[in-house]
């Protein structure tokens, strides 16, 4: 792990930390699977919050917060760059979406949860929401954590 502190952000939709997502998201999640981008995967990412993983400079996690009906936010697009995986980066965004979300008062995180990931999020408190289904061609299930509002 290197020796620079992480620190996590919100970051604006189209900044350069921005484009560093995309970039990371499509070497994670979509390079690996053989997968481009969509002409709708970027729907609704001006108005949803941006929050990053930060050494230093250097973007090494990201995540996208969706707003949706009823006080919950949807996680989407959760990456961590490779060498950091494992480093506890992936644990520190998600706490800090937490506690993001919470903040500006929504009252439920949900994600659709890649199978492999799926001990990552209930370690972290998520409880599993209906069927597994398959999404851009893998298994995935429903997660959702309820969060202490604090505004």
């Amino acid at each position: 792990m290197p020796d620079i502190k992480l620190l996590c952000r919100e970051y604006p939709f189209g900044s350069g930390d921005y484009r560093a997502a995309v970039a990371l998201r499509f070497a994670v999640l979509r390079a690996p699977l053989g997968l481009g981008w969509g002409a709708h995967d970027f729907d609704a990412e001006e108005e949803s919050f941006h929050l990053g993983a930060f050494r230093g400079d250097v973007l090494v996690g990201t995540l996208i917060l969706r707003p949706r009906e009823g006080g919950v936010l949807q996680m989407r697009q959760v990456a961590v760059a490779p060498e950091e995986q494992g480093c506890g980066v992936g644990t520190a965004l998600v706490r800090f979406a937490e506690e993001f979300a919470a903040a500006h008062g929504y009252a439920t995180l949900t994600a659709h949860a890649r199978m492999t990931a799926l001990a990552f999020y209930r370690k972290l408190g998520y409880r599993v929401e209906g069927e597994p289904f398959v999404e851009i061609g893998i298994p995935h299930v429903g997660v959702a954590k309820d969060l202490p509002v604090t505004r």
